[in-house]
């Protein structure tokens, strides 16, 4: 690199200071948003105590969030194509937003190992200590989700698209499609609670059904994209 082409310190801190806002604020406010909604369900409605917000109540934020950040960063794509003017412009925040949901991915992970017992998640459980199938078809799927999220996390390293070849840079950054559909999967044992409205705390819809709705949305933009490009290709 010419001498003349080194970012200077004031470059170097505008563009830390743009990496930095795309990490924290969509993550920041999603958080805030998901938060609320959940302590209305589950405190102000339900039947937790305010004892509860700390993990279990954070937990249920910190797991929508994560996947909704991983749906977003999926979804600027297809966004760019249908609506270039308006999106093209904002695809550089797709690594950052992926990587916040990644991180609060693993935070959700954590934070379940502590409190995963018949007390917390009854639905669970058959009996004190043994799942039911639908819980360990949830288990397996959000396993397999989080393992293959790393895919895309190390193509989106600096550097990474770079050392790669295109195809499997691409191939690394689908993988983390496949692991938002299991996110999506993960959340499938709230379903017999979706097909309950009257049992909704205070009428709101499970985070469970939110969770997966992100994920369709996106799935449905990729679909468009590709009846699109059909189309156009005659």
């Amino acid at each position: 690199m010419h001498p003349s082409e080194v970012p200077s310190e004031t470059e170097r801190e505008a563009r830390d200071r743009a990496a930095l806002w795309a990490c924290v604020a969509p993550a920041g406010v999603l958080l805030v948003v998901t938060f609320a909604y959940a302590t209305l369900r589950y405190v102000v409605f339900g039947p937790w105590s305010v004892g509860h917000i700390p993990l279990f109540v954070l937990n249920k934020a910190v797991s929508w969030s994560a996947l909704w950040l991983i749906a977003l960063a999926y979804a600027l794509g297809p966004l760019a194509r249908l609506a270039p003017k308006r999106f093209g412009q904002h695809l550089w925040l797709r690594r950052y937003i992926g990587i916040m949901g990644f991180a609060l991915a693993c935070l959700h992970v954590v934070i379940s190992i502590f409190i995963f017992n018949y007390h917390y998640y009854r639905l669970f459980f058959r009996q004190a200590f043994e799942l039911t199938a639908l819980a360990e078809f949830a288990m397996a799927m959000g396993a397999l989700g989080w393992f293959l999220l790393l895919a895309p996390l190390a193509a989106s390293l600096p550097g990474a698209q770079a050392a790669l070849s295109a195809r499997y840079w691409r191939w690394l950054q689908r993988l983390g499609t496949l692991a938002m559909l299991f996110g999506a999967l993960h959340v499938a044992y709230g379903v017999p609670g979706w097909l309950t409205p009257e049992k909704w705390y205070g009428g709101l819809p499970p985070i469970t059904l939110w969770s997966a709705l992100g994920v369709a949305i996106v799935l449905g933009l990729r679909g468009l994209v590709w009846l699109r490009g059909k189309k156009l290709g005659g």
